[in-house]
């Protein structure tokens, strides 16, 4: 009996450590993540899929919901119904990890909507009324550009990203009130499966 019990032991912690180094050396694919500085900074909520390739790169799509145009007029926004995704291309050039470490890479976006602000306020003291203006401005258009960034990994599961990119607006824009340049900055969290 207790030659049964060891045998069954030894058989179970055999498939154990076979099922252990399979999981182990399974090749993650995919990442998700979000940008926290733009939902705290710009209210933006933010969403990123990576597909990560042999060789060290990997596609990005990114949408972004209640986008503004940069960080411009982020503390005056009063709504936002503008929508914008994002393609980019990330060219990683660590030698140590697989798809972490600083990373380049070129980049398309696409946003459509409007924003309103709140263009200025003011008191009437001799009215004695408040008097608010608000400006809407039209954000669609499309833009080319790169970005820079450091990518950290965790637990072989979680990663911190902290980048910057700059690109320029293509085609018909509205450049009485926005910038044809915009920059953006990041601090992604994400999950590697």
């Amino acid at each position: 009996m207790k030659k049964t019990i060891l045998h069954v032991a030894l058989l179970l912690s055999v498939f154990a450590v076979n099922a252990q180094e399979l999981t182990d050396e399974a090749p993650k694919k995919s990442e998700i993540s979000t940008n926290l500085l733009d939902l705290v900074v710009a209210g933006t909520l933010n969403v990123n899929y990576e597909r990560l390739f042999d060789k060290n790169q990997s596609l990005l799509i990114s949408a972004n919901f209640f986008d503004t145009y940069g960080y411009y007029d982020a503390g005056y926004i009063e709504k936002s119904n503008a929508l914008s995704f994002k393609a980019a291309y990330l060219i990683y050039f660590s030698k140590e990890k697989e798809h972490a470490g600083f990373f380049f890479y070129p980049q398309l976006k696409v946003r459509t909507g409007e924003i309103t602000v709140e263009e200025y306020y003011y008191y009437d003291y001799e009215n004695e009324t408040s008097i608010e203006e608000e400006y809407t401005y039209d954000v669609d258009g499309f833009s080319a550009g790169f970005g820079i960034g450091h990518k950290w990994m965790f637990s072989n599961k979680f990663t911190l990203t902290l980048y910057g990119d700059i690109a320029r607006n293509l085609g018909n824009f509205d450049t009485d009130y926005l910038e044809n340049i915009e920059l953006r900055f990041g601090v992604n969290f994400g999950y590697r499966f």
